[in-house]
């Protein structure tokens, strides 16, 4: 997440009027819990899973219960995009007014694009998502294109004899296959599975990227996404970068266009909203 502010000293008198709370100890409260320190603004943190996430903070975690008991007078700084509006919902049923209830957007610029999140992602984090991937391959896949690869995590998991083609829009390592994806020219890679970890929600070209390089996958496609299904709201998802807005049901016929059917998925250990789905070809020639 990157932090951009329009009128900071407004915004930070705001901040400073009351009790501030910072509800969520995701990505983006983090994020934005770093830029309140770095201002000197006090606040405590609210999250669901406040017991378990108190000792990792040097600030008071409390619970959404508490949130809405001791602190009707409180500014309520919505850290999330997924929950935000069940979680605006939620205070103003309970007695909190519109204008203590502040959005996450205004710490974040808009039409903001990968190129600008680049600097702030912890690679380390998708670490289980790539192992994840990897369980979903066996002896008879010899050879993988990685699309978005990234710090190229999934290299480490797979065996000395597969070969392994990473795909991305910037030169990270020496076989780096470079490829700016959202141009619509696509690199011809005949493997047997193609992967696309974290990639296809920042494309404008994830539906013609899937046809295309599924079209030349012969046995699996494995893939995260983060369905409009499981997180609609169009303007948080320009907020996170994301670009592309398809659906499980428009996904699955995607691949059925090119022979595959969905046989696996399950959450993303990064991100529970987020899935990660195994395509696997009917008929493997």
């Amino acid at each position: 997440m990157v932090i951009k502010v329009e009128n900071l000293e407004e915004l930070k008198q705001q901040l400073i009027k009351k009790q501030l709370v910072l509800y969520g100890m995701g990505t983006i409260g983090m994020t934005i819990a770093q830029w309140l320190d770095q201002q000197e603004i006090s606040y405590v943190f609210a999250d669901r899973k406040a017991l378990e996430k108190q000792p990792s903070v040097d600030k008071t975690v409390i619970t959404p219960e508490t949130v809405i008991c001791s602190y009707k007078d409180a500014n309520i700084i919505i850290a999330t995009n997924v929950y935000f509006e069940e979680i605006k919902a939620l205070l103003l049923k309970n007695g909190f007014s519109e204008t203590q209830i502040l959005s996450y957007a205004l710490f974040v610029p808009q039409n903001i694009v990968w190129a600008d999140l680049e600097d702030t992602i912890n690679w380390e984090l998708m670490r289980p998502s790539v192992e994840l991937f990897s369980n979903w391959l066996d002896d008879e896949d010899c050879s993988v294109a990685d699309y978005g690869a990234g710090q190229m995590y999934l290299k480490a998991f797979l065996k000395p004899n597969v070969s392994y083609y990473p795909v991305d829009y910037i030169k990270r390592f020496e076989e780096t296959i470079i490829c700016d994806l959202n141009s619509g020219i696509f690199p011809n890679l005949e493997v047997d599975v193609a992967v696309f970890n974290g990639v296809l929600e920042f494309l404008t070209t994830s539906e013609e990227l899937l046809l295309y390089s599924c079209a030349r996958a012969k046995r699996k496609v494995i893939l995260s996404y983060m369905t409009v299904d499981r997180f609609p709201n169009s303007e948080a998802r320009r907020t996170s970068g994301y670009v592309s807005d398809l659906s499980e049901k428009q996904i699955i016929a995607i691949l059925g266009r090119c022979g595959f059917s969905l046989t696996q998925k399950q959450p993303d250990p990064l991100d529970s909203t987020d899935t990660i789905y195994l395509f696997e070809k009917t008929q493997v020639s």
